[in-house]
């Protein structure tokens, strides 16, 4: 009989080892180059074209604006206004210059050149010009002056075949500079999304239609090698691995033919064969040839199948996109909708759509590890897209905040079930050896898929608004679930090593639970690890950061772009991270030193109160948390080692979730409170020493206490 980690010991091909290591290092290169190259042609054709084009369209724009100035001002003096006292031309060019960005000032100049109305920062400079040509004015036509700060567009007041005054629109010089940099940089971040999701579909092609049949075919080898001739194995292409594959399996039914005639002419049925009979009977010996060879099987050789851990590539890539691209402005979409709420500071109201998040993500993750034991990843991954399309959907037309509660509550039911799908369909199928670093690899895909959408989010949201991009998301996941449909393997059973959990099941979860949480070194782990690394993702990342860099003056695109930095450093330190972790003890010193320099990173900046500022704290996190998150999995298995056989490592891994994002929806809670309290940067200051005085001790206990997890 098998042993129930026979899966583990199933030889497997990985994308970071042997031929297939070689293949994509190659490719990788190749890929990014090209993609590069194209990319700089297209920014560099794309900012002449910006250049040569804005500037005029701006002149144009201000002339416009000249004109409508012009017009309500003749107005004015057709009632008989005199120039020089129309009441309220301040408030009315004020209001004109609040919606146009590009403007820096209005102001209304006489026939001498002296200024009687103006809003905005019209500089001393420009107005010595003026006075100082009030010719400009007297010729009555529409002239540009260049100040040091503004181009001046100036458009003459004509009343009656007499100029009696100009308008002035200054725009800003440095408007066209700013789109350009946030053209290149939406560039950048594009193609560094695009270079991402190229290397997914890449790698995961490779694994499919590469990797994946050679170590399907040396696993059907290695069995008629051995006399199991049980297995055909279908492989469409037509290169020598698919006539290989086809001559085996063609071979393997010939010999099932040929013994299922055998035991037709001796008139006996394969269920005769089945039961047991005298050793020396005829019945008996073939039952015997048949065991020996794998040629029981009443409908001939099946289909060998095998599950690989990379098959969730994709399709979990293509659903994290999906779920991440709200990331960069969900807090401000919060506050635009929400109403105040008597009982409930502000802060606290625009942080409830994520605590309704988190914890409906901590109670899904105590149910979904047993919803894959008994239905399988692949049927959980498609149920999950239920509620996440439909959460989408509805946060899509939310109304107030309490809709927007309910259905982001949905849509985390929908993502707990197929990221959890995901990760013990990975542990399902990674070897003893490869287990800690395929967990590593799917917190990478992750973090690759966050990157690429909390990026891609903010971009959308600058130009087609918050609602629009739920509706890209909820299409997205359903192209999610058609991949997950082709690639993922619809296998139920138990995770390797989880049979005793199915034994002590009817036990209850809260016993099982219990028997987690009696191991201290875990609860140390929790508190100290775990729970503060989520409460900073959570409250720093995913609520603070969207609402400081806006106070600060950040568009959406630049939250983006800062919290793309996070996610951008973890996916390219996460094989550094594969690699410590497979070293003795790598795994305890490697999660508590990055949660202690993550905390440094926060107490280091937090007062700061710039963009830049923000940047370098988030890259200390990038940089500490890419060293951790993944590894904080495997270190979690690696101290529950004695609680695994008795309670699986589904429950193990439920308890970790359930209290992860437990943790992570109080942290943000009292992030909030600390926000109303002392502000952003002293809730920054607050959070980074708690965490810092955890990771501490944590590393205190592994000091003193020296025996080996």
């Amino acid at each position: 009989m098998k042993s129930p980690d026979d899966s583990l010991n199933t030889p497997q091909i990985q994308p970071e080892t042997g031929y297939a290591y070689r293949v994509t290092r190659r490719l990788i290169l190749l890929i990014t180059l090209v993609m590069a190259f194209s990319s700089m042609a297209v920014a560099v054709l794309t900012f002449n074209d910006f250049n040569r084009l804005l500037t005029p369209e701006l002149g144009n724009k201000a002339r416009t604006i000249g004109h409508v100035v012009e017009n309500d001002f003749k107005n004015a003096l057709n009632y008989g206004i005199p120039f020089e006292s129309v009441y309220g031309a301040d408030s009315y060019l004020q209001e004109i210059v609040d919606n146009h960005h590009e403007l820096t000032y209005v102001a209304i100049a006489g026939a001498d050149g002296t200024l009687r109305y103006q809003s905005g920062a019209i500089t001393d400079r420009a107005q010595d010009f003026l006075r100082e040509n009030p010719a400009l004015t007297a010729r009555g036509e529409t002239t540009v002056i260049e100040p040091k700060s503004a181009v001046d567009h100036i458009v003459p007041i004509v009343f009656r075949d007499k100029v009696l005054g100009s308008i002035h629109v200054g725009i800003d010089r440095k408007f066209v500079q700013r789109q350009l940099d946030d053209i290149l940089f939406d560039i950048l971040v594009i193609l560094i999304a695009a270079v991402l999701v190229t290397l997914e579909v890449m790698l995961a092609l490779l694994l499919v239609y590469g990797t994946a049949p050679i170590h399907r075919l040396n696993v059907l080898l290695d069995q008629q090698s051995k006399g199991d001739f049980s297995h055909i194995l279908r492989i469409r292409t037509r290169d020598a691995i698919g006539r290989a594959a086809h001559r085996l399996s063609h071979e393997a039914r010939k010999l099932h033919s040929t013994y299922f005639d055998l035991c037709t002419r001796l008139g006996m049925s394969l269920e005769a064969l089945r039961v047991r009979t005298s050793p020396e009977s005829d019945s008996a010996h073939l039952r015997i040839v048949g065991e020996r060879f794998g040629l029981l099987s009443r409908t001939g050789p099946t289909q060998l199948r095998q599950a690989e851990a990379s098959d969730v590539r994709i399709p979990l890539f293509v659903f994290a996109f999906a779920e991440e691209l709200q990331k960069s402005f969900l807090p401000l979409f919060v506050r635009e909708i929400h109403t105040p709420v008597p009982w409930l500071s502000e802060p606290v109201v625009v942080g409830l759509p994520i605590i309704i998040y988190l914890g409906v993500l901590a109670l899904a993750s105590l149910f979904a590890g047993g919803w894959t034991e008994r239905h399988g990843s692949r049927r959980l991954f498609l149920v999950g897209l239920i509620p996440s399309v439909a959460g989408f959907l509805g946060c899509a037309v939310a109304g107030s905040i309490e809709e927007l509660m309910v259905w982001r509550g949905i849509t985390a039911l929908g993502y707990a079930a197929v990221t959890i799908s995901c990760q013990d369909y990975v542990i399902a199928n990674s070897t003893t050896t490869r287990l800690g670093k395929n967990l590593i690899i799917f917190v990478g895909i992750i973090m690759s898929a966050t990157m690429c959408g909390t990026a891609i989010g903010g971009i959308l949201a600058d130009r087609v608004g918050y609602r629009a991009v739920f509706v890209v998301a909820a299409l997205l996941a359903l192209v999610a679930g058609a991949i997950a449909a082709g690639m993922l393997t619809d296998d139920k059973g138990k995770l390797p090593g989880d049979t005793a959990a199915s034994e002590t099941q009817r036990a209850g979860m809260l016993r099982n639970a219990a028997t987690v949480l009696s191991n201290f070194r875990f609860i140390l782990f929790l508190l100290c690890v775990a729970i503060p690394a989520n409460v900073v993702i959570a409250a720093y990342l995913w609520y603070l950061a969207p609402l400081y860099l806006s106070d600060l003056g950040a568009s959406t695109s630049e939250i983006a772009r800062v919290i793309m930095v996070y996610y951008l450093l973890i996916v390219l330190l996460n094989p550094i991270a594969s690699k410590v972790s497979g070293r003795p003890g790598g795994l305890v010193w490697l999660v508590g030193l990055g949660s202690l320099f993550s905390a440094g990173g926060l107490i280091l900046f937090y007062d700061w109160r710039s963009i830049w500022g923000f940047v370098l704290t988030v890259s200390i996190l990038g940089v500490t948390h890419a060293l951790t998150k993944g590894a904080q999995i495997a270190l979690a298995l690696q101290i529950c080692s004695r609680e695994i056989p008795v309670v699986g490592r589904t429950t193990v891994l439920s308890v970790l979730r359930f209290l992860e994002r437990t943790g992570s929806m109080l942290g943000l809670l009292l992030a909030a409170v600390l926000i109303e309290a002392y502000g952003y940067e002293g809730s920054i200051g607050i959070t980074g020493a708690l965490v810092f005085g955890s990771a501490f001790l944590f590393l205190i206990v592994q000091v003193v206490d020296r025996r080996a997890i």
